[in-house]
Parts: structure tokens; C-alpha cells; sequence
């Protein structure tokens, strides 16, 4: 995907003008299958946008020549309307898959090649499966939506009115146009955190911090099955915080093997491992089924959907699994239908997941039973979703951070394991952390008469940034 790629502004463009192109010209009936798979990766890709910069060119945008200087629209509006791209999408496809009962094959599926997130040989499966997809991403949109109090009357009506029946993912959504140890082709994240073809390692200093290292080392959570997964030195001295170079000889990756990444845990360069970083040939996650069961969870907890904590307790515990399952797939165990990843067959997430509960049976972070308050619970969620996001999906991570102010960190502190800010940071926040990214310059110098003026990076925030 060209967003983990490129500048975050114009791969987003980029990508959107690819399924603008589909859209407009798939507008056949029976091709609805088509457009609304591009619909719903348009507002995937929008979402990444706003949640990094906040108003953007959205409604004017992706006119090509006809207008070359969009203006900029509100974010909270432009949120809205891409929950009613995710509605309209499930309606089409829900009428395609009817239509293809009563008239078998009047609506034709996409081929494999079209569609490489699902492309199992049930093509009626896989439009199910986009039918969930869009119905996740419209659980976030509401969720961010909801807790900002900006848009509460057309959140509380899309909830009351949400599928809850057709539900969310049953998977984790992936895509792997064909990935490999080839220039120019190799997954973005082991190009990134692993190694380059050449078997040169990817960035030399980027290494755990202590911070995070406490949610693995006992210093708030023990979890020693998926550090090992995770990190090859999750448990020594090579952990890092930002900004200190003091003490730089001993913050550097681990040696063994030579030059290894710190977090790819393969045994030779190049091979399949289990983790985060799993290989050159590795898919690239759309969306984690773990982010859709914390989601689930918030939505029970705060009430904006019917369960209450009994439901969000459920939804939290299979979220801490999935987690597990995820990083326990490896590239050497395809599905040899579809080619996704599958779990090691020496490895049992469910059973790892348990012991991983009563290790932390006192832990209140992971024992959801000995949460009292909403504060907690909600703080228990977001930290358990932290800890799924992070390496895999980091952008998600620090978004869901500054929504919610989870996991906790002590603001200003020069303690490693209390702060991941950094200790060179100029921000002026108190938690010394930005707010955002900066629009790029290139819209001031074609677009200036629309791109917001006076944006601060310390101090603008995202609309659903209460911190």
C-alpha cells in the first residue's frame, strides 16, 4: 500500500484517485461489487487522512483538472459523510448478493487479482467479509465521532441503527499483491523494521524503548510469550528513550545474529518469523481483528451499544487473543486458498492468551474483572489496544492515544519506563508530545488560498483530541 510508502498527504491522494477512477467509471449495476469496494477503501483512506490532519479537501477533491484548488472541509463533516459511504456500500453489496440469488450470476464478482484482501474462492464469503470490513471501520468512525461530542445526534442515531447481526471482521484484514523478496516489492513493514534485499538491517538505532518495554517485563504486565514473538531483546539492556544519548553504547540493537533487527526474531535474514515484522513476503494489515474487538468493547462499555461491561468483558478478552493469534501467523503457513497467513502449528494463541490472564491475574490492565470505574475499564481497553497496535499499526496506536489519554504516562517525566516522549522533545504540551503532523508545504504553495492558516503542531488538534 503506497500510504506506508510515501508522504502520508499525497500517497493518501494518491491512492484515493485510484478508487475515485473506479467509481466513476463502474457505474453499471451490475458492477456494484466493484464500486463499492472502492467506495469503502476511499473512506479508509480518508479516515488516515483526517485523523492526522484534521480538516481536509474532501468534497471538492479528486475532480482532477476541473479544480485544481479544493477547498478545505470540516473534519467532523467530512466523518460523517464517510459513515454514509460505509452504510450505502453494505446496502449496494447486501443488494448484489440478493439479486445474485434470484439471478444467479447476474452480478459478477471481482477476480482474485481485483481484489487481494479477500480472495477466497467464495465470492459470496468475501463480499460478506467487505460487508464487515465496512461495518468496522464504521464502528471506529462512530466511536472517535461519539467520544469527541462534536457529532452526538448523528452518532447516537447511527448506533442505535448499527448491524450489530452482521457484526465486525472475523479475521484480520490483509492485503498482499505479491510481496517479496524483490526490490521494489518487499512488505512494507520488513522493509522498514527488518531488512533491505541486499540483507542490509533497516535502521540501525530504531529499538524498543523502556516504556513500552514495561507492558512485556513485569514492571506492569508480564508477558513473556509475545515479547518473544515481538522483540528479540525485549528482556536486556537494549532499550531505548528518545532524546537521551548519554548513554548511547548501550542503547543499540542486539548482535545475535549479526546485525538483527531488534524486532524481527527470525533465525536468518530473509526467513519467515513469527511477530510483527514476519518476512519480505509478509501481508500488510488493513485492519487488526483485535482493533474491532476493542472497539467493540469501548462501544459496550460506554453504553452506545446494548451489552454493558459483560459484553465489553468478552470483547476485551478476544481482543487480548487475536493479538496473539495475529503474531503467531507466519508466512511459511498459507491458506492455500486465499494465501493469507495462518497460525504456526507449534504455537496455541487461545492457550498463551490464558496463561498470559492468570500470570496477570492481579493486573488490573489485563484482568478486566477488577475495573471499578468506566475510567478504568476504558483505560484497560485502550492500553490492551495499544499494545496490539503498536509496531503493526502505530499510526492507530498514537491516534487512540490522544483520544483517550491511554496508556497512561506521567507527563514531563525524564523516567524511561514512565513517558515515550522524548527527552529532546520541543513540545510545549505538557505531555511534551505533538498533536499532529503539519499540512505539507507543497498545499501553501498551491493551494494557499484554502489551506488553513496558523496550524500548530504542538497545539492544533484533531477534532476527536480532547487531551
Amino acid at each position: 500500500m503506497k500510504l506506508l510508502c510515501l508522504g502520508l498527504f499525497t500517497s493518501v491522494y494518491d491512492n484515493a484517485q485510484d478508487y475515485q477512477y473506479v467509481i466513476q467509471n463502474s457505474t453499471d449495476p451490475s458492477l456494484v461489487f466493484s464500486t463499492s469496494i472502492a467506495r469503502i477503501m476511499k473512506a479508509f483512506m480518508f479516515s488516515k487522512l483526517v485523523d492526522q490532519f484534521n480538516d481536509v479537501p474532501y468534497f471538492d477533491a479528486l475532480k482532477g483538472q476541473a479544480n485544481l484548488t479544493p477547498k478545505y472541509d470540516d473534519a467532523v463533516k467530512i466523518y460523517e459523510d464517510l459513515v454514509k459511504e460505509c452504510n450505502e456500500s453494505m446496502a449496494a453489496i447486501a443488494t448484489g448478493l440478493a439479486a445474485n440469488v434470484t439471478t444467479p450470476g447476474s452480478i459478477p464478482f471481482p477476480n482474485a487479482k481485483a481484489d487481494p484482501v479477500f480472495a477466497a474462492t467464495d465470492q459470496t464469503a468475501n463480499m460478506v467479509n467487505w460487508r464487515r470490513f465496512a461495518n468496522s471501520l464504521k464502528l471506529r468512525l462512530l466511536v472517535k465521532l461519539a467520544t469527541s461530542g462534536k457529532s452526538a445526534a448523528f452518532a447516537n442515531a447511527q448506533f442505535a441503527a448499527y448491524d450489530t447481526t452482521l457484526g465486525i471482521i472475523t479475521d484480520d484484514v490483509t492485503v498482499n499483491p505479491g510481496f517479496g523478496k524483490v526490490a521494489g516489492q518487499q512488505a512494507p513493514i520488513y522493509n522498514s523494521m527488518g531488512y533491505s534485499v541486499a540483507g542490509v538491517r533497516a535502521y540501525a538505532q530504531r529499538i524498543p524503548t523502556r516504556w513500552i518495554a514495561t507492558f512485556f517485563n513485569g514492571v506492569k504486565i508480564q508477558d513473556p510469550a509475545r515479547a518473544a514473538v515481538l522483540f528479540r531483546s525485549i528482556a536486556d539492556a537494549n532499550t531505548n528513550q528518545l532524546g537521551n544519548e548519554s548513554t548511547v553504547t548501550t542503547q543499540v540493537p542486539p548482535t545475535t545474529p549479526i546485525s538483527s533487527s531488534s524486532f524481527y526474531t527470525g533465525t536468518t535474514v530473509g526467513g519467515d518469523a513469527l511477530g510483527a515484522v514476519k518476512g519480505a513476503g509478509q501481508s500488510a494489515v488493513v485492519m487488526l481483528w483485535s482493533e474491532a474487538q476493542f472497539l467493540l468493547a469501548e462501544a459496550y462499555e460506554r453504553g452506545y451499544l446494548a451489552g454493558g461491561t459483560a459484553a465489553a468483558t468478552t470483547a476485551f478478552n478476544n481482543g487480548v487473543t487475536n493479538h496473539f493469534r495475529y503474531l503467531y501467523k507466519t508466512a511459511a503457513a498459507r491458506n492455500a486458498t486465499t494465501g493469507a497467513e495462518t497460525v504456526d502449528a507449534s504455537k496455541n494463541p487461545t492457550t498463551d492468551a490464558n496463561t498470559y490472564r492468570t500470570t496477570n491475574a492481579a493486573v488490573r490492565l489485563v484482568n478486566y474483572s477488577l475495573n471499578t470505574t468506566l475510567d478504568q475499564r476504558i483505560e484497560a481497553i485502550m492500553t490492551q489496544k495499544y499494545i496490539a497496535l503498536s509496531i503493526i499499526a502505530s499510526d492507530e496506536a498514537f491516534n487512540e492515544f490522544r483520544r483517550t489519554g491511554y496508556p497512561a504516562i506521567v507527563n514531563g517525566s525524564a523516567v524511561a519506563t514512565e513517558t515515550f516522549a522524548s527527552r529532546a522533545s520541543a513540545s510545549t504540551r505538557p505531555d511534551r508530545l505533538p498533536s499532529r503532523i503539519l499540512y505539507p508545504t507543497s498545499e501553501y504553495a498551491t493551494n494557499s488560498a484554502n489551506a488553513p492558516a496558523g496550524i500548530n503542531q504542538f497545539t492544533s488538534r484533531i477534532f476527536w483530541d480532547l487531551n
